[in-house]
């Protein structure tokens, strides 16, 4: 562990890399390459939970504190928790209508998928795979329809 944080933190003082502290943790990331938003995606994307309500949200706008913990299988208050932690993060913005509380993406959805992609390809291909699924819940196509769709997703990546 001491190797690797000297090294760390000679790349760090030489300005090749940048390092963020959030909470416990401390992560790194090459310097020039990602903004500040683009960081805080990141940092979302390493919590499980986090991610996992992140990528609803983008599947299901305008979904409500319960849709969330009904999904995440968590309490509201965790919920809540979470959800309050991605609006100081700026990547989610609440609103309310009549009693209830909703929550978007705040920002590009697309660059959001795009971190996903590039960054976590397991998770990728898990989520493309439930969205392959959850097309063929809405319109069930033939089994020779189904395997391309699949292959086209995988293929994308």
């Amino acid at each position: 562990m001491g190797v690797i944080q000297y090294h760390l933190y000679s790349l760090e003082k030489e300005k090749k890399i940048l390092s963020r502290r959030k909470g416990l943790y401390k992560r790194f990331y090459p310097n020039l390459v990602f903004g500040d938003y683009q960081q805080e995606i990141l940092d979302v994307l390493s919590q499980e939970t986090e991610r996992d309500l992140l990528l609803f949200l983008i599947q299901n706008p305008s979904a409500t504190q319960k849709e969330l913990s009904e999904y995440a299988r968590i309490s509201a208050g965790t919920t809540n928790w979470h959800m309050k932690r991605l609006i100081e993060a700026g990547i989610v913005r609440m609103k309310r209508e009549g009693q209830f509380v909703k929550y978007d993406v705040n920002g590009e959805k697309e660059e959001v998928l795009r971190l996903v992609q590039s960054y976590h390809p397991s998770i990728w291909e898990s989520w493309a795979d439930r969205f392959a699924d959850a097309l063929t819940e809405v319109v069930p196509p033939t089994s020779d329809e189904k395997n391309e769709a699949k292959k086209k997703i995988k293929k994308e990546k």
